[in-house]
């Protein structure tokens, strides 16, 4: 049995490891789930930046400014794209984009044709230029040719990720990928078991693998390119305040904890260079797998 700890509820789920992939899974998803979601669970907290066209001269040269950008490397999003050296007039599309911050972001960068969906936002968004949130399933889309689709911390709370994957499928286009961000199960789960926080009873339904990954995205059409560890020291500090039944959330402010309050910075050091070390042995908790369509 789980215990929902994020927000300190303590209600507990009972989850289960397939024996032959790996994959943890809840055995039943509670009725109740959006309970589990509140008004300030942190998707919902973000705060969208104001859209920022290019002027004329940033426009003209943006795509040398992409690649200058893809050297640099300290935004997140660059890491993430460079593999795939995504250029400025690719068509994207974030998947489970909540309000929209990710999209605006990229606009702002030189993304020119980004939008997201997100069927379970309270309303469509539209921040101009083309940049839009669309309140949809993916297969409501209509535009079926986009060249890169994104999902990051979306594909662990969805209930059928194999048909979610033959819905990517279909809004690609040839030679097309899909992003997935999602926690692994890694050296983490063997340490603390129960206590992992990326478990984050309810909400998540799957942690996948390795395998399991592989095995759906074949049964979807995809082929795995590449496969990017990412995880940090948040397993391992996160996963300590649980293991001490501290809820990630505390309870009179509603506020997230901060990592300094219970550790000290060396502690935090050696927990960031632990993640590195299971990043770089292919063990860490959470990963970015690159699918193309084939």
């Amino acid at each position: 049995m789980v215990r929902e700890m994020m927000l300190g509820k303590r209600d507990e789920f009972e989850y289960a490891q397939c024996t032959n992939c790996g994959t943890i899974q809840i055995l039943e998803i509670p009725k109740n789930i959006e309970d589990y979601y509140p008004e300030y669970y942190y998707s919902f907290k973000e705060d969208i930046p104001l859209i920022k066209r290019l002027s004329g001269s940033k426009r003209l040269f943006n795509k040398y400014r992409i690649k200058r950008k893809y050297r640099e490397q300290n935004i997140p999003i660059f890491r993430y794209l460079k593999p795939l050296k995504t250029t400025p007039s690719s068509r994207i599309l974030d998947i489970g984009c909540g309000r929209g911050k990710l999209i605006c972001e990229m606009f702002n960068l030189g993304f020119e044709n980004v939008q997201g969906v997100d069927k379970f936002v309270t309303a469509e968004y539209d921040y101009d230029y083309g940049v839009k949130v669309l309140k949809k399933d993916l297969s409501e889309l209509e535009n079926k040719r986009y060249n890169l689709l994104m999902m990051h911390h979306v594909f662990e709370h969805m209930d059928e990720p194999l048909e979610e994957l033959k819905k990517c499928f279909e809004l690609l286009k040839s030679k097309g990928y899909l992003i997935i961000r999602i926690p692994v199960v890694g050296r983490a789960w063997d340490i603390y078991g129960k206590d992992w926080i990326q478990l984050d009873a309810p909400r998540h339904f799957f942690i996948h693998t390795e395998k399991s990954m592989t095995l759906l995205a074949e049964r979807a059409g995809f082929e795995i390119a590449n496969i990017i560890y990412d995880s940090a020291g948040f397993q391992f500090w996160g996963s300590e305040l649980y293991k001490r039944d501290i809820a990630l959330v505390e309870n009179t402010t509603k506020n997230y904890r901060i990592d300094t309050d219970f550790f000290s910075d060396e502690e935090l050091r050696i927990y960031d260079q632990q993640a590195k070390d299971l990043n770089d042995a292919r063990k860490g908790d959470q990963a970015i797998f690159y699918l193309r369509k084939l």
